[in-house]
């Protein structure tokens, strides 16, 4: 619903925009081949795919080139360089998975500029989350359970030994 509405309202920016989409789309393409158990004996084919189209990513006329350029950097840091070493997929697939603070979608990212990146919408944002934030953590519930004495439980308690007097 929200690829629609950004379409209807930026259709001057429609070829950027679909730019950033084959960016997503080919993110989602590897995290499903990678998450594929059935491919385990071509991974070392994905991996090198993943890396060249990456690298070759065309940015002529892309919104917000720098975040994009910045996530490739990222995504290049974890490639496997040595030849003969065992693969370890754990971190790329950690890197590829869907995650809110660094998003792919190109609504998600317009949003993650206007909120964080954006200057004139960002101060008052952040000035807003920090105020929320502060009032949760100065709420009474939240500074009586800092206060709060520990239960008895949680104490150490002592345990008397017996001292064996037989002796053989």
């Amino acid at each position: 619903m929200a690829d629609l509405i950004l379409n209807i309202l930026s259709l001057g920016i429609k070829p950027l925009y679909e730019k950033q989409r084959k960016f997503h789309d080919l993110i989602v393409e590897f995290r499903d081949r990678f998450s594929n158990p059935g491919r385990a004996n071509r991974v070392r084919a994905d991996i090198d795919e993943l890396y060249e189209r990456l690298n070759n990513f065309d940015f002529k006329y892309v919104l917000f080139e720098d975040y994009y350029r910045n996530h490739i950097e990222n995504l290049n840091r974890l490639s496997p360089n040595l030849e003969g070493s065992e693969l370890d997929l754990k971190f790329i697939r950690i890197a590829l998975e869907e995650n809110k603070w660094k998003p792919t979608k190109p609504f998600p990212v317009l949003r993650h500029h206007l909120k964080y990146k954006f200057k004139l919408t960002a101060t008052p944002f952040t000035s807003i989350q920090k105020k929320q934030h502060t009032k949760k953590l100065n709420s009474p519930e939240a500074i009586s359970k800092l206060r709060a004495k520990p239960k008895s439980s949680q104490n150490w308690t002592r345990v008397p030994i017996r001292k064996n007097t037989n002796k053989t």
